[in-house]
């Protein structure tokens, strides 16, 4: 059997070798910075692969990003969606911000910072109802590319269980954070909202949308 790979895929693995490779080829756990090598890779995976997939979007110039990374790295933040890099007085054509996934970089934190929209009430979720969503968020939203954003803080809604709502957080400055509800339809999650305000409106039950502290006009 002969088994096909996109350049893309390509690259992708390629990087993402090269990541646990600057890792000691393994897991490690905890709240550290990374090393800038291997900050720098995951940066790079993530401008290659929004390159390939969202040419339209980009809102910096890859020879002043280049520059820039090439520099000192920012020491960096700790968070849920991943290790933050900020350049605070970035010129034009630079990241003001980068976003490494935890995935990407090989360790994974104990105590990350809270990225992304806080909600008032409902309850945690298993690791597999995120997976879950996660997947129909990123065919839904992103094109498939799970390196467009990351998703974080779901929560079940105690009013209706059928209902969980989450933040987004972009990896690269292309867009605001933001958040949205998903429901269950033929024993599926589906994203029936996606936005940064007014999300849900006419589409979410309000007390759900009550439970979590928005509403609607």
């Amino acid at each position: 059997m002969i088994i096909f790979v996109s350049k893309t895929r390509v690259i992708i693995i390629e990087l993402v070798i090269g990541v646990l490779a600057l890792t000691g080829c393994g897991v490690k756990s905890g709240d550290s910075r990374p090393s800038s090598a291997t900050l720098l890779t995951g940066i790079n995976l993530l401008i290659n692969t929004f390159d390939s997939k969202h040419p339209s979007l980009i809102t910096w110039n890859i020879s002043d990003v280049k520059k820039q990374i090439a520099g000192n790295l920012p020491e960096g933040t700790n968070t849920d969606a991943g290790w933050l890099l900020q350049w605070p007085h970035a010129n034009k054509g630079e990241l003001s911000r980068v976003i490494i996934p935890w995935g990407l970089i090989g360790q994974y934190p104990n105590n990350p910072q809270p990225m992304g929209y806080r909600y008032n009430d409902g309850t945690l979720v298993p690791q597999s109802t995120i997976d879950d969503l996660k997947k129909v968020f990123y065919t839904q939203e992103t094109q498939g590319d799970e390196f467009f954003a990351a998703v974080v803080n779901v929560r079940e809604s105690k009013v209706d269980p059928h209902w969980i709502i989450f933040s987004t957080e972009p990896y690269l400055p292309v867009t605001d954070p933001a958040y949205g509800f998903a429901t269950v339809i033929n024993k599926q999650w589906v994203i029936a909202d996606f936005g940064t305000a007014l999300v849900g409106c006419t589409k979410v039950p309000m007390n759900v949308e009550s439970e979590f502290g928005f509403t609607c006009p």
